[in-house]
């Protein structure tokens, strides 16, 4: 069996080299790993990992201080190299942090570069959290916007929201590990994809038409399950999980890619059903692509990712019928859209919990859209 790398997953900065080098040795060889970063003291701390120092000369091995115009200039200095690193693959994952210097400044030049050698380049950011200061979130929001049309999908992790994810008295070390194995999972998912023996195979070429080309809405999920009808539970976790669900993110795609990972006594009516499950919650009514893969060492355990981009197709409008009444436009329709949209109450304090791609807590009329009209 052949073990070439297929994906290359490149960390970019600080928080993207520290959570690259945490989830790699989890991965299978069919993923090579790179750290990219301007400052030596992070990329020394990394083990068994190819690093890459740039832009030497301008930082003296130092980092970036938060300067977007450094990240930038490190990028370009160390430009050839950088080449010959993306030459070959057929998918590219950059994963990084926004905010700071090295990730806001020079991850949409890095993807570029990516996109130049022939790539498939799909990228997961990571937002600050709110308190990290105003300079902090206005130069991650500038920088996710031109990440986003260097990338063929971008996923987007809010650091607010991964801090949802874990009991409140828990360790920031405990909610950022719940962004390492969503984002860990997805790698997993997509190396199943080029390596030989899966249960439903998936032509890498195919799943370069999920991601048609960059600059689309980018969708991504993952959910575990284990025990009696695990691939199910699995498939309901990935349309319940709050970080597909946070400010931004689209629920509705047109094109999908569904992969079903589990042990020896997973079935393919098992992949079938969660599909199905996966394809009612999130559309997939131009594309689907079902991929399956045995993993003995799972045991009972079954994981579901989910990559979907493209908006649907727009459904024609329906006609009034004849007779019928319209509805009044005065009439205030009540929707809970996100966290940052409306007030919560007294559930402001409390973890999401999302069922059925709703929040729970929000009563009934709201989420359902009910209007209310009052008693004559």
């Amino acid at each position: 069996m052949s073990t070439t790398p297929s994906i290359l997953l490149v960390g970019l900065g600080g928080a993207g080299c520290g959570m690259v080098s945490r989830i790699a040795p989890h991965l299978p060889p069919v993923v090579r790993v790179a750290l990219i970063d301007t400052d030596a003291s992070i990329l020394n701390t990394t083990e068994g990992q190819e690093v890459f120092q740039i832009g030497r000369p301008l930082t003296r091995g130092m980092g970036t201080a938060g300067e977007l115009a450094v990240g930038l200039a490190a990028v370009e200095a160390d430009e050839p190299t950088l080449r010959r690193l993306f030459n070959g693959y057929s998918l590219v994952v950059l994963v990084t942090g926004l905010g700071g210097g090295m990730g806001s400044g020079g991850a949409a030049p890095l993807a570029s570069i990516a996109l130049d050698a022939g790539a498939t380049v799909l990228s997961f950011a990571t937002i600050p959290f709110s308190h990290e200061g105003e300079r902090r979130k206005r130069q991650a929001t500038e920088a996710l916007e031109k990440l986003a049309v260097k990338s063929h999908g971008l996923v987007v992790v809010e650091n607010d929201l991964l801090a949802l994810q874990v009991a409140a008295d828990a360790s920031l070390s405990a909610a950022f590990s719940a962004a390492d194995e969503w984002i860990a999972g997805s790698l997993r998912a997509l190396a199943s994809v080029f390596t030989p023996g899966a249960l439903v195979p998936v032509d890498p070429a195919a799943l370069k038409t999920i991601l048609e080309k960059p600059g689309s809405p980018t969708l991504f999920s993952y959910g575990v399950g284990e025990g009696s009808g695990a691939a199910l539970i699995a498939a309901k976790a990935a349309c319940d999980s709050s970080l597909a669900h946070g400010p931004g993110a689209i629920t509705k795609v047109g094109s999908l890619f569904v992969q079903v990972t589990g042990g020896l006594n997973m079935s393919a009516t098992d992949a079938f059903e969660a599909v199905s499950i996966i394809r009612k919650k999130f559309g997939g009514e131009k594309t689907t692509l079902l991929g399956a893969c045995i993993k003995p060492e799972l045991g009972d355990r079954v994981e579901v990712a989910v990559l979907g981009a493209s908006l649907p197709v727009p459904k024609p409008a329906t006609k009034t019928k004849k007779g019928a009444k319209g509805t009044d436009p005065n009439q205030p329709v009540f929707v809970f859209a996100t966290e940052e949209s409306i007030r919560r109450g007294i559930f402001s304090n409390t973890p999401l919990i999302f069922r059925d791609g709703a929040d729970i807590d929000v009563p009934t009329y709201i989420r359902k859209s009910v209007r209310l009209t009052s008693a004559s």
